[in-house]
């Protein structure tokens, strides 16, 4: 059940399960295979479960190299198919993990369905609500579309005051990352000159810019909020209590 890695016919059949799952339950789960490992549940009767799908349930880790209280921790993501749910596959995979990982710290991290609203399909809160799981803190990736288009500045845009680093996400994205205020300079509105900055450059070909910000930064959210970025992603955390 646990494996370290996926065939290509294993691999093919879990991005059709994320997928089915994506598409029921409204979110947008990328379906490439990239975890740690993964505990798997095949269909063994197709006839019986009435389902063509050779994988049915996923439990998906990732280790991260964190630690929590002294205890390492794995962040999960878990699939099962809609047309076999509620019966049990979901926990045969995690009373696996739980058994062959008994030191770590379980946080699953969960896409929304609305990122505007945070809201979570119905089968997964029903799961993070028996699992006791408590909510940690959102990630949240916003968006703003440029009146004109501007060029790549290259890595960084450095000042006496802060920095910013960008990297091209696609042909018309700039994602902008590592945005900085210098301690001594913070709270004197810097931040707000350094996000323009951004939009100062040389035209080119990039109409858009894309950042990510915690929901526990509310400073940094509510900025980039009242200059144009908008939310277009969402990643709920979930922490599980000790055992």
């Amino acid at each position: 059940m646990l494996y370290n890695e996926l065939s290509k016919k294993d691999q093919t059949a879990l991005r059709q399960l994320i997928s089915v799952c994506n598409q029921e339950d409204g979110t947008n789960y990328d379906t490439e295979p990239d975890a740690d490992f993964y505990y798997i549940i095949r269909n063994e009767d197709k006839e019986g479960s009435a389902c063509d799908a050779n994988i049915i349930s996923v439990l998906s880790g990732y280790l991260l190299g964190e630690t929590l209280d002294g205890g390492k921790v794995l962040e999960l993501e878990a699939f099962t198919h809609p047309a076999l749910r509620r019966l049990g596959y979901f926990s045969l995979c995690f009373n696996s993990l739980r058994d062959d990982f008994r030191s770590y710290r379980f946080r699953f991290s969960v896409k929304s369905m609305d990122p505007e609203s945070g809201t979570i399909c119905e089968d997964t809160m029903q799961v993070l609500k028996a699992l006791h799981a408590g909510h940690l803190y959102d990630e949240l990736m916003m968006l703003k579309h440029l009146p004109g288009g501007i060029s790549n500045p290259g890595d960084t845009i450095s000042t006496d005051y802060g920095e910013m680093h960008f990297s091209p996400y696609n042909a018309h994205t700039l994602y902008l990352y590592g945005v900085l205020v210098y301690d001594r300079y913070l709270r004197q509105g810097h931040g707000r000159e350094l996000m323009e900055l951004a939009e100062k450059v040389p035209a080119g070909p990039y109409t858009e810019l894309m950042l990510q910000v915690s929901s526990d930064n509310q400073i940094a959210y509510h900025l980039y909020e009242s200059m144009g970025y908008r939310i277009i992603d969402r990643m709920n955390y979930y922490l599980l209590p000790q055992a």
